[in-house]
């Protein structure tokens, strides 16, 4: 069997276009949430990025896996040990209670998070699997479950990546992250379905959150 994690970031108001697209085809996603944000709306350009209360949509989110993705969305690398530490268990206490789930998984806001960045989410939080924003198109294992790397991050390139992907050995890895408004503003939603579809045809690929990769990882691992 090989994998593959969709990996959604920011909770915006478009996130509830690509749900309708994943549950579908019955396949779930992971969904990586600030907490400490609150309602707002922010500026792609000239276009407007809503961002609702996660209370008040927390059930478009049924089925799928929800993950941190800090409190307030900072540089991670601009913050000391402790702020670092603040950062993540705050947002998992309030996901915690905001969508009665427990929450392990991590994915790093921006592009620059350094190693010891890493190593503090190892080590002062529950977090057991950090999704980095480090590319690698090799469709290879992790060495580890705090270092899970991006194999895309743009719908076209994941639908000619996932043509080697059919032919890679079992056990591999296929890990797309973004944002739902990549697909909407740049009127892509189409292609996400496209991709979903060609997933559907592959009998030795099963799509997981990232959690449930977690759960997987050691039984995987011991067989490579």
């Amino acid at each position: 069997m090989k994998y593959f994690i969709f990996s959604i970031d920011d909770g915006t108001i478009y996130d509830k276009d690509i749900i309708e697209i994943f549950n579908k085809y019955n396949f779930p996603a992971t969904f990586n949430l600030n907490s400490g944000l609150g309602e707002f709306t922010w500026y792609l350009d000239e276009h407007p990025i809503y961002r609702p209360s996660l209370k008040n949509v927390k059930d478009i989110y049924k089925g799928h896996e929800i993950a941190s993705h800090t409190l307030t969305h900072p540089y991670l690398n601009d913050l000391d040990e402790g702020q670092i530490a603040y950062e993540v268990n705050n947002d998992i206490e309030n996901l915690e209670n905001i969508f009665n789930e427990e929450i392990v998984s991590f994915a790093t806001p921006f592009d620059n998070t350094c190693e010891a960045a890493l190593q503090i989410i190892k080590n002062r939080t529950k977090i057991r699997t950090i999704r980095t924003s480090e590319l690698d198109e090799s469709f290879n294992l992790p060495n580890d479950l705090f270092h899970l790397k991006i194999t895309a991050m743009n719908i076209d390139r994941a639908i000619e990546l996932f043509e080697d992907f059919k032919s890679a050995p079992n056990n591999s890895l296929f890990v797309y992250a973004g944002h739902a408004y990549d697909f909407v503003l740049e009127n892509k939603l189409d292609r996400l379905e496209l991709l979903l579809k060609k997933i559907t045809l592959e009998s030795d690929i099963k799509v997981v959150t990232t959690k449930e990769f977690s759960y997987l990882y050691p039984v995987i691992k011991y067989k490579k």
